[in-house]
């Protein structure tokens, strides 16, 4: 097994039981919406059983009626004979018409119930991704939550449309089957029962065997698909650092793991329908030779008509049988994707909204941190007892080394997270007392890391809002300075941009989202690291762009070019998750501490490294 500590990880490793009633009876609960499909689908399943019994005993009556007549050499009614023949062959016609009318019914039936749970169940479990907060993202690869809202769903939708009454239809064709050849000659079926132990013992080993290696081979799929796409999403810098051999090397190990794991399961496949075959073949023979006896005149307990009959229904014996392992497969690949699907469910939304939320308006603005304590994990503190407060309409900068814990300032603020200790405020009030949809609707963010969907300029712009008009969407992208690209493409707002954007420049994707942000008119704007990486003509619009967003707003803005925060009301400066200093640019200057030296090694450039103050 590949090595990887996180329990999401292994996670995929682990099936379970084979068989899990509760697993099964939770599934089951998603059919119940749908069980007038359910109830025709089974009365479909008994009709198309019966009527699969019903042709070979026309067959069986042609054969000891009019035919045995011909084969035995007696005289007969040559007339009556035609007659009954003719007759039989419009009955075994029209069961047979009505067998593939059944059959055809039952599939588009099943097909049906399936499609629908599976919907159901896929739009419950993105509904509770889209409910997640941020840290759960953290701990699950995205490559492993599509496998889940796709391949295991996929495995469910199986069950639903052919595995459960594929079962059944088995079971019952058996049972069936068995009362068949019991009613036809004993003997003979108690010949074909005596493999039954041997049958059971080989279905029981293949059953451990293949649950074992199909616990492998799902695992290391589900490894193989998160690998596969984080290398896609990072190619960049995959190409950019030349390591397309080690990844393609890396690939290859993981790959091969999964084609050895598939093959070993293929194994126990083509070792387990050979011996079903072997005693099948032991089986015929056998009925071959007691069958004979019977036929001849020393017993004459048999006719040609009813040897037939059992010969036929004993082909179809060890069909069902075979199927049950196919069966076994889609069941235990059912239950494996219901745990993992169900563990997702099942993870609680750690950020929940207030029974009673304050009422959504729009905010004055004003934040308040007050000792406020967070932890990503366990007691590993980013930030340490921080108090501050933001006036409504001000604009606060927030500077520090990486890891100082800026971002986490404002992801507190929009409540993707909630601090282990402290409170923040906001108009006055908890943030955990506001709805999380009325809170983030009236927050906007630029961030460093900017996300576009693979979607219209428009649709990036309005995010599906349908109360946003096309004077606003035209206006707010002049104000941000956006228009000038835009009207460039070829289909200007309506152009598809490639996935996140790929195709505009850094300064594009910034003028883009601050349109976006304007667009939205949040009360309270968030601007983390929103020019960095761009060149000077292209930061000339975006600091326009902001001096027009900031206006009538409370703005919160991370920076490190120190040039950009210079005129904002207050400075916060963090140092290893504590607020060490806090003022004006020029009061910070004058203070002569980590503001003051952040300031020389960019403008000074002394060289000397930024340490807290004595």
């Amino acid at each position: 097994m590949p090595q990887d500590n996180s329990p999401s990880f292994h996670e995929d490793f682990v099936v379970g039981k084979a068989f899990d009633r509760g697993l099964m009876s939770r599934l089951l609960r998603y059919a119940l919406p749908h069980k007038n499909l359910i109830a025709l689908a089974l009365l479909l399943l008994i009709f198309v059983t019966l009527a699969s019994l019903v042709g070979p005993f026309i067959i069986q009556r042609a054969i000891d009626g009019p035919l045995s007549e011909s084969i035995l050499g007696k005289k007969a009614d040559t007339g009556a004979a035609f007659e009954e023949l003719l007759f039989l062959a419009s009955i075994f016609l029209g069961v047979s018409l009505l067998l593939l009318l059944l059959r055809f019914a039952q599939s588009l039936v099943m097909a049906n119930i399936g499609q629908r749970v599976v919907f159901d169940l896929r739009q419950e479990i993105y509904d509770h991704l889209l409910r997640m907060p941020l840290g759960y993202y953290d701990r699950n690869p995205v490559g492993r939550l599509v496998t889940r809202i796709t391949s295991d769903i996929e495995a469910l939708n199986e069950l639903f449309a052919s595995g459960i009454v594929s079962f059944l239809a088995d079971v019952m064709i058996l049972t069936a089957i068995t009362a068949a050849l019991l009613w036809v000659n004993v003997t003979l079926a108690l010949v074909t029962l005596s493999a039954l132990p041997l049958l059971i013992l080989g279905t029981f080993i293949f059953r451990n065997k293949a649950r074992k290696y199909y616990r492998l081979q799902r695992g290391h799929l589900s490894h193989l698909n998160s690998f596969t796409q984080e290398a896609i999403q990072g190619m960049e810098i995959v190409q950019s650092f030349h390591r397309e051999e080690s990844h393609q090397s890396e690939h290859r190990e993981i790959n091969g793991r999964y084609m050895k794991a598939f093959l070993r399961s293929v194994m126990a496949y083509a070792i387990f329908f050979p011996v079903i075959e072997i005693v099948s073949t032991i089986v015929l023979a056998a009925v071959i030779w007691r069958g004979g006896i019977q036929l001849t005149a020393l017993e004459q307990a048999l006719t040609f008509g009813e040897f037939y009959l059992f010969w036929h229904f004993l082909g179809r014996f060890f069909q069902p049988i075979r199927d049950m392992a196919d069966r076994y497969n889609i069941l235990q690949s059912a239950m494996a994707a219901a745990e993992r699907v169900f563990n997702v469910l099942d993870t609680p939304e750690s950020i929940l909204d207030p029974a009673s939320p304050l009422p959504g308006k729009k905010f004055q603005g004003g934040i308040e941190f007050d000792r406020v304590w967070f932890a990503y994990k366990d007691e590993e503190y980013v930030l340490k007892d921080i108090s501050f407060n933001i006036q409504a309409g001000e604009t606060v900068a927030i500077v520090g080394a990486t890891g100082s814990g800026k971002t986490t300032i404002v992801n507190l603020v929009s409540r993707f997270y909630d601090p282990q200790r402290g409170a923040i405020l906001l108009d006055g009030a908890d943030v955990r007392e506001y709805g999380k949809r009325d809170l983030r609707a009236r927050i906007g963010s630029v961030m460093q890391d900017v996300f576009l969907f693979s979607r219209s300029v428009r649709e990036n712009l309005v995010l599906n809002a349908s109360e946003i008009t096309q004077e606003r969407l035209l206006d707010c992208s002049r104000r941000a300075n956006a228009d000038g690209f835009i009207d460039r493409l070829p289909d200007t707002y309506d152009e598809v941009l490639s996935e996140r954007g790929r195709t505009l420049s850094v300064g594009e994707k910034q003028l883009l989202v601050f349109a976006r942000a304007l667009v939205h008119d949040p009360d309270i704007l968030i601007l983390d690291e929103a020019t960095a990486y761009i060149d000077s003509t292209t930061e000339a619009l975006i600091q326009d762009a902001i001096s027009k967003l900031l206006e009538g707003r409370t703005s919160i803005v991370i920076a490190h070019r120190l040039s950009t925060i210079k005129k904002a009301d207050k400075i916060l400066v963090l140092h290893k998750g504590e607020l060490r200093e806090q003022g004006t640019h020029s009061e910070l200057l004058a203070l002569g501490g980590i503001y003051h030296r952040l300031h020389e090694l960019q403008y000074l450039d002394t060289g000397s490294e930024p340490k807290p103050p004595k």
